[in-house]
């Protein structure tokens, strides 16, 4: 008897799984997420610890002096809402920019101070009515203002606006968008002698301090027009007051 041949069994391609994942969606998970988290958390922390002092000094009285340890516990219960509002800013600005430079290149140099200043207005005030509120809900106090959205943009976003436009966009806008030109020149007087790292952090910070001293005026006229509002009065450009 003749023991037949065992028929070999047919060759199959082996299949490997991998997750279909659009260059875009890959871009923003792996580049743009973690810059967002990494330059908003700081952020956040920062706005929220340097806003408690504030509200307690203008408490008249009503709040006692917030030491390391009050101002991290206030810190902690209101970082997650602070945290995502930045983040959010964060994507949009880069959004409006990059419409902005795709459909009027002409006008690059104004996109970032625009986008920043267009973003970041509403947002920021948020935030710091968001630390003021957490701030009287640590002490288990009511905060000083009511009356929900309407309200808060008539006390927060209105008084001032056009200067605090300003102080924003170019402020934090102008140092965007003055940094590389500054990084350039310090590439250039130290022949590259520092890391890419060190050369755009450097750039960074002295075209931010340059912008924000320049932005002071604004800055000031948006601190006095809120406080207007605070008090009743209308901050208008060119209002007399008697």
């Amino acid at each position: 008897m003749t023991t037949a041949a065992p028929v070999a069994a047919p060759v199959v391609p082996s299949a490997t799984v991998t997750a279909s994942v659009s260059p875009w969606s890959q871009e923003v998970l792996t580049n743009l997420v973690p810059r967002y988290a990494g330059a908003g958390l700081p952020i956040s922390i920062v706005t929220i610890e340097r806003t408690i002092p504030q509200a307690v000094n203008l408490s008249n009285g009503l709040l006692p002096a917030a030491g390391t340890s009050t101002r991290s516990a206030i810190v902690r219960n209101a970082i997650v809402p602070a945290f995502f509002l930045k983040f959010g800013q964060l994507a949009a600005f880069r959004e409006m920019r990059f419409m902005m430079d795709k459909y009027s290149p002409a006008t690059k140099a104004v996109h970032a101070p625009v986008a920043w200043g267009l973003t970041n207005v509403p947002v920021q005030s948020a935030m710091y009515a968001m630390a003021i509120n957490g701030t009287y809900k640590y002490y288990g106090k009511a905060p000083p203002e009511k009356g929900g959205v309407a309200e808060f943009f008539r006390l927060k976003i209105m008084p001032g606006i056009m200067w605090t436009f300003l102080r924003e966009g170019f402020a934090t806008g102008g140092g965007l968008t003055l940094g590389p030109v500054v990084q350039k020149q310090i590439d250039a007087a130290t022949d590259n002698a520092l890391s890419p790292f060190a050369s755009k952090f450097t750039s960074g910070l002295l075209a931010g301090w340059v912008c924000a001293f320049a932005t002071m005026l604004p800055h000031n006229c948006a601190l006095t027009a809120a406080r207007m509002a605070q008090n009743g009065e209308n901050p208008k450009i060119g209002r007399a007051h008697v």
